[in-house]
């Protein structure tokens, strides 16, 4: 209905789907455009559509650390950077930067980062 308020998601989840940057990447067998899709995937067959957010974007940090996932978790004010590497890089626009290594089972990320129950 027009005008009423949405319930805010616990996670926002950002998938880079850029295609003159990380499209040509892999993580799992999956590019971005992949993982968008099963990251929705997930989230409707899981029921969590009112908790977690999944939408895609152009390049997020100008990275090359592709595909990448960002997932900002609205009840902690925390984000974590999901790529196709684990630890410490430079980003040319944030600097340096804690990422986490995209793990295979997609549906485990989105619930490891909703709040406890």
């Amino acid at each position: 209905i027009a005008g009423e308020d949405m319930p805010t998601p616990d996670l926002n989840v950002i998938v880079c789907v850029d295609p003159r940057r990380c499209l040509h990447a892999r993580s799992g067998g999956r590019n971005g455009p992949e993982l968008l899709e099963t990251l929705r995937d997930s989230v409707r067959d899981s029921g969590l559509e009112e908790r977690v957010q999944v939408t895609p974007c152009r390049c997020i940090l100008g990275c090359t650390y592709g595909p990448r996932i960002d997932v900002a978790k609205r009840w902690s004010g925390e984000k974590r950077l999901y790529g196709t590497i684990e630890g410490g890089v430079v980003i040319s626009i944030r600097g340096r930067v804690e990422m986490t290594q995209l793990p295979s089972n997609l549906t485990a990320l989105l619930t490891d980062n909703l709040p406890p129950e």
